[in-house]
C-alpha cells in the first residue's frame, strides 16, 4: 500500500495556470499537471481538476487499497466526490512536504519562464505578497495580460449558490411567494455578497427560481399514531424539546427528527425513531 498526497498551487493568483500535484513521499514519485488559462467546453474548474487527477492516478497506477491525503481546497471538491463514489481510501489533510513543495516550485517556474524575476520567491507561505508581486509584474506590461487566468470560466455556476437544507428553529419568509417557511421544514437558501455584505435569501423548495446543485437535506418518514409523518433530520440546537418517543430531553448536537403531524411538531432522538416499534393491533381488530 502506498500513501499519496494531492496538492495545488497558484489558485489565489490572477495570473498563470493552477498546478496540481500527486506525489508519493515514500517512493519520491511525482505526477503533475496544470489547468489551462481558459477553455470553452462548458466544464467547471472543479471538473477540470478532477479529470486531470483521474488521469494522473491512472498514470501513477494508484491502487484501490492505497491511501490518499487530499488538500481541502475548493478546486478539489469534485475530486473529493469522485473518490467517495469510487470507494477510495482518503481523507482531507493540510499538505506538507513533497507534494506541497513541488506544487509551489512548478508554479514559480511558470512565472520565471515568462520573465518574472527569479529572485522574488514565496517566503513562509506568504501567498498574499508573492501573488501580489506576480500580478503587479503582469499588469506592468500590456503584452503580459495574456498570462491572466480567465476568471469567467472559473466562476462557479449560480446553481451552487442555492442549497437545499433543513430549516432550523426560525420562521423564514419565502422571497417568491411571501408565505412563511415553517421551522424544521425543507428550505432552499441562496447565498451571495452584495455591497461587500453576505446576503441570504430563502425559498420554499417549490418556489426556488434555480434548482440547487447542492443538498444538505436529510429526510425520513416515520410511523406515528398510525400515520406516516415526513420530516427532516438535524443536529439539535439549544431548544428545550423532549423526545416524543423516550420522553428524555434532546441535547444540543444530537441527531434529531423533526416532522409535522397536521400542525403539531413531532420531534425526538433519531435513534429512538429508528428503533421505535408500533404497538400491535389488538386481536380481532
Amino acid at each position: 500500500m502506498k500513501e499519496w498526497q494531492v496538492e495545488d498551487a497558484g489558485g489565489g493568483c490572477r495570473a498563470f495556470s493552477e498546478v496540481i500535484v500527486l506525489a508519493c513521499p515514500k517512493t519520491g514519485e511525482i505526477y503533475s499537471s496544470t489547468i489551462p488559462l481558459t477553455w470553452d467546453d462548458g466544464t467547471s474548474l472543479e471538473e477540470k481538476a478532477c479529470s486531470k487527477l483521474i488521469q494522473m492516478m491512472l498514470n501513477a497506477r494508484v491502487a484501490r487499497d492505497d491511501y490518499l491525503y487530499v488538500c481541502s481546497g475548493n478546486i478539489f471538491h469534485a475530486f473529493h466526490s469522485w473518490l467517495n463514489e469510487n470507494k477510495y481510501n482518503w481523507e482531507l489533510s493540510k499538505i506538507d512536504g513533497l507534494a506541497h513543495e513541488r506544487a509551489e516550485y512548478l508554479f514559480h517556474c511558470q512565472a520565471v519562464a515568462a520573465g518574472f524575476p527569479d529572485k522574488i520567491h514565496l517566503v513562509d507561505r506568504n501567498y498574499r505578497d508573492y501573488y501580489r508581486a506576480v500580478e503587479e509584474w503582469v499588469y506592468a506590461d500590456e503584452s503580459r495580460l495574456v498570462l491572466l487566468k480567465d476568471r469567467e470560466v472559473r466562476r462557479k455556476p449560480v446553481e451552487t449558490r442555492y442549497v437545499l437544507r433543513g430549516n432550523g428553529k426560525h420562521t423564514r419568509s419565502c422571497l417568491k411567494c411571501g408565505k412563511k417557511i415553517l421551522p424544521y421544514t425543507p428550505v432552499v437558501v441562496y447565498r451571495c455578497r452584495e455591497s461587500c455584505r453576505k446576503v441570504r435569501r430563502y425559498f420554499h423548495p417549490a418556489c426556488t427560481p434555480v434548482e440547487p446543485l447542492k443538498s444538505k437535506l436529510e429526510t425520513m418518514t416515520v410511523l406515528w399514531t398510525s400515520c406516516n409523518v415526513d420530516g427532516i433530520i438535524l443536529h439539535a440546537g439549544k431548544e428545550d424539546y423532549q423526545c416524543a418517543v423516550c420522553g428524555q430531553k434532546v441535547l444540543p448536537g444530537e441527531k434529531t427528527f423533526y416532522g409535522y403531524l397536521e400542525k403539531a411538531l413531532i420531534t425526538g432522538h433519531l435513534s429512538c425513531f429508528l428503533n421505535k416499534k408500533e404497538p400491535s393491533p389488538a386481536p380481532g381488530l
